[in-house]
């Protein structure tokens, strides 16, 4: 998603409400994540993922907004640390709440990334719909879809399946099928608009056609009534 909004030099179409959400969900789960001594994988996914969420927050800011290089490097630093100030303190909290035995804390904390990401991705449905159109590409939801999917299964080879951080995955699989969907759909009606605008260009331009033959045939014919009368009009002159 960076990388098209870098060569397209536009983030139109993201929602950066989205971007934010998505943000403190992949923060929030990245904690989770550490404390509940994941995969190392699963470890450092969410991780990467909120780096390219920052990135196009700072994109949006630079694009859409033209925000001063200087700006832009002073909110990367301030991203970061909060970034990193909220995580520790996630991560130190949910360490004590396994240690306390607080299942009920525990499960809420795992529970809470996966909010944060199911309604960002609601800001993007919005957009989307306004505009008609999927700005994130196939690839983008391509790759997100199997992230999730592959990240689930690995759960499974784990001594014990963490039900609490598969629900982050199995929403974020649901909701990139819904947003594939959206974009297969949106294609089809552009596709279909397009040929009924080709098909009504021919018929205007067939139309055109047709009224200017006519209109031909009828400047030759009142030519020739002319002629014609002009010509019995000397013969009577003659006569």
């Amino acid at each position: 998603m960076s990388w098209q909004n870098y060569k397209r030099k536009s983030t139109e179409g993201l929602s950066v409400i989205m971007l934010y959400l998505w943000f403190i969900g992949n923060m929030l789960y990245g904690a989770y994540a550490v404390a509940d001594k994941l995969y190392v994988g699963l470890i450092i996914q969410p991780q990467l993922f909120a780096l390219f969420t920052m990135i196009n927050i700072l994109q949006v800011y630079w694009y859409c907004y033209k925000w001063s290089i200087s700006v832009i490097a002073l909110s990367c630093v301030l991203l970061c640390i909060f970034y990193a100030g909220l995580h520790i303190g996630i991560w130190k909290g949910i360490e004590h709440a396994i240690d306390e035995k607080q299942d009920s804390a525990v499960t809420f904390l795992g529970i809470l990334p996966a909010i944060f990401i199911a309604v960002g991705f609601f800001p993007e449905f919005y957009v989307c719909i306004k505009e008609k159109y999927v700005e994130m590409s196939s690839f983008f939801i391509l790759l997100d879809t199997l992230g999730g999917v592959f990240s689930t299964i690995s759960l499974a080879f784990d001594h014990t399946f963490d039900y609490v951080a598969s629900i982050t995955y199995l929403i974020v699989v649901l909701l990139d099928l819904i947003l594939a969907l959206m974009k297969f759909y949106f294609y089809i009606r552009r596709k279909q608009g397009k040929s009924r605008s080709e098909l009504t260009d021919r018929s205007e331009e067939n139309s055109n056609q047709r009224n200017s033959f006519t209109a031909n045939g009828k400047a030759n014919s009142n030519a020739q009534e002319s002629s014609h009368s002009s010509h019995d009009s000397n013969l009577e002159r003659g006569l």
